[in-house]
């Protein structure tokens, strides 16, 4: 399900857009289209009414960490997190294993003989993260959006 971010008038409104992206296709719109569904978007009482109904969606929560499914650059991931916040991370090739401190996560990967660190900075909502994986003193990028 994808879920975009439309501030129009000093609120916040959230489109869910039912489905996957088509393989090859990018999850998110191009900023074009979201500057155009800003300026169209200028009716204040739809707005609000939106607004309500978005949270009266029990789909929608808050979540006060990292866990649960994530589509990732490293393809999807699923997170779990003990009470002392240690995270864990699957995914496709490998690992994560990592401390929580606020919305920054530093962790070790292991992806079979392959091993390295890296970090993620969580948005306040825990619904993306962007970060770094270190691999033999090459970074690449790694983020991430909740499912």
């Amino acid at each position: 399900m994808r879920i975009f971010l439309i501030i129009a008038s000093g609120l916040t409104l959230l489109i869910s857009c039912g489905g996957s992206p088509a393989p090859g296709e990018s999850d998110s719109p191009p900023e074009e289209e979201i500057v155009s569904g800003i300026a169209e978007f200028t009716d204040t009482a739809a707005l609000e009414d939106t607004l309500i109904m978005v949270s009266e969606n029990e789909e929608i929560t808050n979540a006060e960490g990292p866990d649960g499914a994530w589509t990732t650059t490293m393809g999807v991931m699923e997170f779990s997190t003990d009470n002392q916040g240690y995270v864990n991370g699957v995914y496709p090739l490998g690992t994560i294993d990592g401390e929580l401190d606020g919305t920054v996560l530093e962790f070790t990967y292991s992806e079979g003989a392959l091993e390295g660190t890296g970090s993620f900075i969580f948005n306040e909502e825990f619904s993306s993260f962007q970060g770094i994986q270190d691999i033999a003193g090459t970074e690449l990028i790694w983020n991430g959006q909740r499912m």
